[in-house]
């Protein structure tokens, strides 16, 4: 194989042994055997694979030929987060690195990182964020560009504060380190997704991005390498995300390495937790694209919607007092808009549904829901956002509740009252 020249075939067949090797690590359950082996992969690997395995196959959870290791697969890497985050007093003490994982896992297994069992991981990560130890030239920064990105995926606000931080702390030079290249790239994907969002771009973002890319594309080695296996697949998979034109690095010749690194009889690039990295990097993705899991629609059950009505969902998110998500099935008469489906359900539940409103904008806002308002002090507000029906996207924000783009709520609409910093 020439050293620039991989074809096409090369990285399908090492795909696929790659994926046949992790599936041949699985665990099967065994009668009788601890809880934690319901099926799945050893250790907390079952959360990085089936990730792997739903970039790659773009729904490996949905093919039917694989429901009954899916279902276990599932319970497995759910039954792994809840025992980190009891473990970790709600994220705590676990690193944002780990965080970051089970948020970006829970998003690529379709599942919903703002109430998982109750839980907001979104906002424990947040908060998670604030206790990690500044330092430049430190790794501890890989730890906030990790969790920006997660963030970014779950279409949370990022705290501002963040990214001074990756900008402060993240400066290489033009020289050698341990962490450079592999956080340079992280931070190139973390920044795409903040630039893929609507609205201007932050000039801090795109500096960074500008940076970043900047020193990736400068360190390649004559090998086709980037210091090793790990920060050579993630400096891939940024030049992917961005494109090559705005990252130009040799990618055929990065392939040809990474290649050179896989065991040629079993398809293994060393262990569960490499070969789930490497492996989107082979079919031109990257954590980013946990965000276009083809995701099956959600099953209407048990009470049909009658022909005049149409259903959607209203999630309310404290992120600050209660830290929980509630979420509400409502059927509702079509082209109303926010604020008339809040007046309605006010109506039926007083005591349930208690909301606070102000002129503003050229509409109606929101100011309180329940017994939280807004606190101008510590710059904690209610901001409305709306996930359109079938989308993985991220919430949309809504400017006012009777005015405007997304007031009108439509049939499968989530509408989001999310309290949290300004």
């Amino acid at each position: 194989m020439e050293q620039n020249d991989v074809a096409l075939s090369d990285t399908n067949q090492a795909r696929t042994k790659a994926t046949e090797w992790l599936l041949k690590e699985w665990i099967e359950p065994l009668p009788g055997a601890p809880t934690r082996l319901t099926g799945g992969w050893d250790d907390s690997n079952t959360i990085r694979v089936l990730t792997a395995l739903q970039l790659v196959d773009n729904g490996w959870l949905f093919n039917p030929a694989n429901k009954e290791k899916a279902e276990l697969a599932i319970r497995h890497m759910n039954s792994e987060i809840l025992n980190g985050l009891v473990k970790s007093a709600n994220m705590t003490s676990l690193s944002s690195e780990e965080g970051a994982q089970y948020i970006n896992g829970l998003l690529a297994t379709c599942q919903n990182p703002e109430n998982f069992y109750g839980h907001n991981l979104v906002t424990m990560l947040t908060r998670r964020i604030d206790s990690i130890p500044s330092g430049s030239g430190t790794k501890n920064v890989g730890q906030v560009i990790a969790a920006v990105s997660a963030l970014c995926n779950a279409g949370a606000p990022v705290p501002p504060a963040a990214i001074q931080r990756i900008n402060s702390e993240l400066k290489p030079t033009s020289g050698s380190c341990a962490f450079c290249v592999e956080g340079s790239s992280m931070a190139i994907l973390a920044m795409k997704c903040l630039k893929d969002r609507s609205g201007p771009v932050d000039p801090l973002v795109a500096g960074i991005s500008t940076r970043q890319i900047a020193y990736v594309k400068g360190k390649q080695e004559k090998d086709g390498g980037f210091d090793d296996l790990i920060s050579t697949s993630i400096a891939v998979q940024a030049a992917n995300a961005v494109g090559t034109v705005n990252l130009p690095i040799n990618v055929a010749a990065a392939l040809n390495y990474i290649l050179q690194d896989q065991d040629k009889e079993t398809g293994s690039f060393g262990n569960p937790v490499f070969t789930s990295i490497v492996l989107p990097t082979l079919i031109g993705r990257s954590g980013l694209d946990v965000r276009t899991v083809s995701c099956p629609a959600a099953k209407t059950a048990g009470n049909p919607i009658r022909s005049d009505q149409i259903r959607m969902l209203l999630s309310i998110e404290d992120n600050i007092y209660a830290q929980t998500t509630v979420e509400t099935k409502v059927d509702t008469a079509p082209g109303q808009t926010i604020l008339q489906i809040m007046n309605e359900q006010s109506a039926k539940h007083p005591r349930a549904f208690k909301f606070a409103t102000e002129a503003a904008n050229g509409g109606t806002q929101l100011t309180g829901l329940n017994s939280v308002v807004n606190d101008s002090k510590n710059n904690w507000s209610w901001r409305v956002f709306r996930i359109p029906p079938g989308s993985n996207q991220a919430p949309q924000p809504v400017a006012t509740l009777d005015n405007g783009l997304g007031t009108n709520v439509q049939n499968g609409d989530r509408i989001i009252f999310r309290f949290g910093r300004g």
